[in-house]
């Protein structure tokens, strides 16, 4: 059958007759993180390839967006995730948007821009998020909705490579990402300021009359402290829950928090007494 075709007539394990469907070309509008060079499927054949079809304003997408980090890093030498932005409403189709999306939400792989919705149609896509599994030699081998899916995606994708390995389909190495510019400034998508009690105030920590605040500083997930005349800034490891200690600089209690789009103030005697976050 030529390589064109979208079918391919093979058996599974039990020797029955299958058809495997070829996966469809990737077109859209332009791609980011990929150093401004488009993708096709030539380009990542040999490489196992999860589709995942998003839009920027849905919840559960980006959920999917942090189910696959782990994935992506275990099998990094083996798999593209390519992101295939498909906007449901029509302020999410426009590329500015989407360029800050992907700096938010801090996403590590090529994304092709797809406003009219021409991928998201050639694989029948019908919800966000849908995920498609593509296999080294260029065939769908999955096809799921929602969010929920990476311990069966766990699975398949050690499957793919075992046989491809086999095979001698698999090719092993770096795959298309290509980071983005880093966002100048103080800042990258602050999301909250809050100011500090008095008991926390200038007075106390700077010698000045100005006030202070803490700013969450989204994209490069840290905290940032603002007297009048300078900006203090620190990154708590991801996902650390419990207090920091108190130092000369940094008193009691500014806390580090899973997720810093917010801030919250907590009074010190509820660290104290619990000896972890109330």
């Amino acid at each position: 059958m030529s390589e064109t075709s979208n079918q391919h007539s093979g058996q599974d394990h039990t020797g029955q007759k299958t058809v495997r469907v070829r996966a469809s070309e990737l077109i859209g509008r332009s791609w980011l993180n990929t150093g401004e060079k488009s993708l096709d499927l030539q380009a990542l054949r040999g490489k196992i390839v999860i589709l995942d079809f998003w839009t920027l304003c849905c919840i559960n997408c980006l959920h999917v967006l942090d189910e696959l980090r782990p994935l992506e890093e275990e099998f990094s030498d083996v798999l593209v995730t390519v992101g295939v932005h498909s906007p449901k409403f029509e302020h999410e189709a426009d590329p500015a948007a989407l360029a800050a999306a992907v700096d938010r939400y801090d996403i590590k792989h090529p994304v092709l821009d797809d406003p009219e919705l021409t991928t998201w149609q050639a694989y029948t896509a019908r919800a966000w998020p849908t995920l498609v599994v593509i296999d080294p030699e260029g065939y769908i081998v999955a096809h799921l909705s929602g969010e929920g899916h990476v311990q069966g995606l766990t699975s398949l994708v050690r499957e793919l490579v075992a046989e491809h390995e086999e095979k001698g389909t698999l090719h092993r190495g770096d795959g298309p990402y290509v980071p983005r510019p880093k966002t100048e400034g103080t800042f990258a998508f602050p999301g909250k300021a809050i100011e500090l009690p008095t008991e926390f105030g200038p007075k106390n920590l700077f010698g000045t009359g100005s006030r202070t605040y803490l700013v969450s500083d989204t994209a490069r997930h840290r905290i940032c402290r603002l007297p009048k005349t300078s900006t203090l800034c620190w990154q708590p490891t991801v996902g650390e829950r419990t207090a920091k200690k108190a130092t000369p600089t940094e008193p009691e209690p500014l806390h580090a928090l899973t997720n810093r789009k917010g801030l919250l103030w907590y009074p010190p005697n509820c660290v104290k007494n619990s000896g972890t976050m109330c």
